[in-house]
């Protein structure tokens, strides 16, 4: 705001963790946060680990080594996924925090999407994680996360939009909250939320309607779009709250 913009939400989404285990489908292995914490940091090295078989009883989980895969290059999907690491675990806080980029304390180095999902395809025992839409196209098997009520939760639109819900967006300054780990039943735990920053200071009043206008549009027309691409459309309650929030900052002028 001090710079003269405005950031408000457009879409959101989900970040899955994704695995290649043989006789493993999509939704079948659960994995809690600290289990994903240990994995990722090395406490954890085999699929048959007690800690993992304990949480997945019907499973048959082998003695497979785990090979931990992650982005190389900084990632919006690196920061929310250790955005949440950082909120189950007290260790990962401490020594790694969030980040777009991060000295990972093991495995292997991704560059982009498609090469991390290329490595996991290629890798039994792999796990990673991506963005839910470019997985599911990918075909890759995901786990289901466990969130703060204790319920397994897949990485769909519906646990996404109970994690915004979740957010009283009236009290965010510039709508800047995190999705990560929210309260709720059906709240999937590694939500986030796709930004737009739009240039107010020095702008027209006019050449402002203008860029909001298209953004109603989008909201308006787009949701299928999106929803095509694996985003997830914003709840009315939140795009109601953007446009009360575009009336109080418009420019005034010519």
């Amino acid at each position: 705001r001090k710079a003269g913009r405005q950031q408000f939400p457009i879409v959101m989404g989900a970040i899955a963790v994704v695995v290649n285990l043989d006789g493993i489908g999509p939704g079948s292995l659960r994995l809690t946060g600290p289990l994903l914490a240990d994995i990722y940091l090395g406490k954890i090295q085999s699929w048959s680990d007690p800690a993992i078989k304990a949480v997945n009883p019907d499973l048959t989980l082998h003695d497979l080594r785990i090979s931990v895969v992650h982005r190389k290059d900084g990632s919006g999907s690196t920061f929310v996924f250790t955005e949440y690491l950082s909120a189950v675990s007290g260790e990962w806080k401490a020594k790694y925090g969030a980040n777009t980029l991060i000295s990972w304390p093991l495995g292997t180095d991704a560059e982009g999407t498609q090469n991390l999902i290329r490595a996991v395809h290629d890798t039994k025992g792999a796990i990673a994680y991506a963005e839910s839409g470019q997985a599911q196209r990918a075909s890759l098997s995901y786990a289901l996360i466990e969130n703060k009520s204790g319920k397994f939760v897949k990485p769909e639109p519906e646990g996404v939009q109970a994690a915004a819900t979740s957010i009283d967006w009236a009290k965010t300054t510039d709508f800047f909250a995190s999705l990560t780990d929210r309260d709720g039943d059906a709240a999937y735990p590694i939500s986030t939320a796709v930004f737009a920053v739009v240039q107010v200071s020095g702008r027209s009043e006019h050449r402002y309607r203008r860029v909001r206008d298209l953004f109603r549009l989008a909201f308006a027309q787009g949701a299928g779009d999106a929803a095509a691409l694996g985003y997830v459309p914003l709840p009315k309650a939140l795009i109601d709250q953007v446009e009360q929030y575009w009336a109080r900052q418009a420019p005034v002028g010519n």
